[in-house]
């Protein structure tokens, strides 16, 4: 994997303000050439973005709730292929799931995994955990959520990527 050059970080930040814009906007907001953004952005692509997407208003298109559910799993007490087999029907399970957005390891407050996933209602996400607890009972401990309520709940600051370029600036 290359080096990141400087130019690169401040392409990745432009585009995680507004990646619609053309390369020929992108160009002119960086002060270089379009022919740059565009190789410079095919190298960000390889290996430094995952995709592109819109930040929809779930509120407003069918999601009530966003879920943070922290879990506990078996995962450190396994070893060697075990572990690696374990990882692989969690990861094939969640990708399985719709709903589900990220799930990452991590450590904190005695968990270590994350799962965010979003639902309709609370009936859909007490289905979802209801299978999650069901069909991973094998490779989880414990679990809780932390629901957000994303149709009436108070959004004091909604996700979007573009406040991490702000700090670059």
């Amino acid at each position: 994997m290359k080096e990141l050059k400087q130019i690169d970080y401040k392409l990745l930040f432009e585009l995680m303000k507004n990646s619609h814009r053309s390369d020929r906007q992108l160009a002119k907001a960086l002060g270089v050439s379009q022919p740059t953004v565009t190789r410079r952005r095919a190298i960000l692509e390889k290996d430094y973005i995952e995709g592109y997407t819109v930040i929809p208003k779930f509120g407003k298109i069918g999601f009530e709730i966003a879920s943070f559910t922290f879990l506990k799993s078996k995962l450190k007490r396994k070893n060697g292929n075990t572990q690696e087999e374990s990882v692989e029907k969690l990861r094939s399970w969640y990708k399985n799931q719709p709903n589900v957005v990220m799930v990452q390891d991590g450590r904190g407050m005695g968990w270590d995994i994350i799962c965010i996933s979003f639902h309709e209602n609370f009936s859909s996400y007490a289905n979802f955990n209801r299978k999650q607890d069901s069909e991973l009972s094998e490779l989880i401990i414990e679990s809780q959520t932390f629901h957000a309520d994303l149709k009436h709940g108070i959004s004091i600051k909604p996700f979007r990527l573009e406040y991490l370029s702000e700090k670059q600036e």
